[in-house]
């Protein structure tokens, strides 16, 4: 599959009503990458959770700050 039909594809799956699902069950298809358990999910969701619901949240400015530390 070209990175083009890839595109067309996933641009069509997001605007279908069940596209949110879909790409749930592509996300939860994939293993996690490493560092990150499984026990982490519940932390994922939450916050997936919260930035779909517009909840503010921490810009790159602080964190990158917080990284220089």
């Amino acid at each position: 599959m070209s990175l083009k039909t890839a595109a067309k594809l996933l641009e069509e799956a997001m605007h279908r009503p069940e596209g949110e699902e879909l790409a749930s069950k592509l996300l939860d298809s994939l293993e996690p990458p490493p560092g990150i358990s499984i026990e982490d999910q519940d932390e994922i969701e939450r916050r997936a959770a919260e930035g779909r619901s517009g909840a503010p949240g921490i810009g790159w400015d602080e964190i990158k700050r917080d990284l220089l530390k």
